[in-house]
């Protein structure tokens, strides 16, 4: 585990429980998994940036679309690290986490650029760009601190095993 980023003991007793190591061992073992997921993931947001926003009947719930953001860009920030984290097993995690969140960065400052041409949206809304950066920055950290360490355990043992 990286220096830098240090974990409390309610963390690390939460990533002992067995939920979480069941999950782990369900989830994908190969780099190339997550790279797939991740192009799709890029392709559906395209898509959802070129759509038409929420229809006019939802309730008008403040912030709403910051949420929708993060949420997103937490997915995207999660496949991405967890990818370089299997394909560049010597990378830092420190390395992994600014690459993923210089990338996430980039993308989330296009899509806000796309939305400028898409009738109906606004676009280029840094409020927008942020919560796109903090859901890349925390579903990276989730890979790094809690699904890589759980994936690489168990790729071990299956190596050690074959």
């Amino acid at each position: 585990m990286s220096p830098w980023i240090s974990l409390s003991r309610p963390l690390k007793d939460l990533l002992n429980l067995k939920i979480i190591q069941s999950i782990a061992a369900r989830l994908p073992k190969r780099p190339a998994a997550y790279l797939c997921l991740f192009i799709a993931w890029g392709i559906t947001l395209w898509f959802l940036s070129a759509g038409h926003p929420v229809p006019k009947d939802t309730p008008d719930i403040p912030h709403l679309d910051k949420l929708a953001h993060f949420s997103y860009f937490f997915g995207g920030g999660l496949l991405l690290a967890t990818f370089s984290g299997l394909r560049f097993s010597d990378w830092s995690h420190r390395r992994i986490f600014l690459s993923v969140l210089l990338l996430g960065c980039l993308i989330g400052r296009l899509d806000e650029y796309h939305q400028t041409f898409t009738p109906g949206r606004s676009g280029n809304d840094p409020w927008d760009w942020l919560a796109d950066t903090i859901g890349i920055a925390a579903g990276a950290w989730v890979s790094l601190v809690v699904l890589l360490p759980q994936i690489k355990f168990l790729r071990k043992r299956i190596d050690q095993n074959h």
